[in-house]
């Protein structure tokens, strides 16, 4: 019985372990900085296993669900540190809002930040 009850514990500690390890990781939150004379840059920090930073986003018209958006960038490759989609044709203002979403591709699998909007 003994065995038993311990084989039990160790093999829900285990799954509660991976569960914890494999839900445990979130899409880093999107930063934004608006460039002059026009554009602007979006960068989440690289994190070890990130293999893609995908950005979708619509500049003063709030996205519908999970559309592709005005701007939809795969970036595959970081720069110091952090992942960056420039964009410097954009014209964007103080009082713009830029709504979006964010994809991240960790260790083979998909992560998002939804909803979100960025008051320039």
């Amino acid at each position: 019985m003994f065995i038993t009850i311990s084989c039990t514990a160790v093999l829900c500690i285990g799954l509660a372990a991976f569960f914890h390890q494999t839900t445990a990781f979130q899409a880093p939150q999107a930063s934004f900085k608006r460039l002059q004379p026009r554009g602007f840059m979006v960068c989440i920090p690289d994190k070890p296993g990130i293999s893609l930073f995908a950005f979708h986003g619509n500049l003063n018209r709030p996205m519908n669900g999970l559309e592709a958006g005005t701007w939809s960038v795969d970036i595959t490759g970081k720069e110091e540190g952090k992942w960056v989609y420039w964009n410097h044709e954009a014209v964007v203002n103080p009082g713009d809002k830029i709504h979006f979403w964010t994809y991240v591709l960790k260790d083979g699998l998909g992560y998002r930040q939804d909803n979100g909007v960025f008051n320039v």
